[in-house]
């Protein structure tokens, strides 16, 4: 089985969630807030994380509210700086259950725009 999903969201309105503690913890976890708190542009790195996470769930086809927090989907990234998902435990029974075993994500921006696509398989 394989499955898309795309998501894209705007750099701009992202901004206004940057410093907003309760928004952040709601949707992220703690390695994600410490990496956009440590990179140049905070509010694009959000955004692209924030969009995968979408991505991810869209590929799922449950979108938000279906079923797994986003702060249970986690973006990492290895030592070359590629991001990869991980997830919690719960959300990793979930999506084996729908049938996939193994996912790719990948995020790009441009300025006012931040961009991702998730492949499940």
């Amino acid at each position: 089985m394989l499955a898309v999903g795309v998501d894209s969201v705007d750099i701009v309105r992202m901004q206004k969630f940057v410093d907003n503690q309760r928004f952040l913890t709601k949707f992220f976890t703690d390695y994600e807030i410490k990496y956009c708190n440590l990179t140049v542009n905070k509010t694009m790195r959000l955004a692209g994380l924030y969009c995968a996470k979408e991505a991810f769930l869209k590929a799922l086809g449950i979108g938000i509210g279906g079923g797994i927090p986003l702060n249970e989907i986690e973006v990492n990234h290895d030592k070359n700086g590629k991001p990869f998902i991980k997830l919690s435990d719960a959300a990793k029974r979930l999506v084996n259950i729908m049938g996939f075993e193994d996912w790719q994500i990948n995020i790009t921006h441009t300025h006012t725009v931040s961009t991702a696509v998730c492949v499940l398989y």
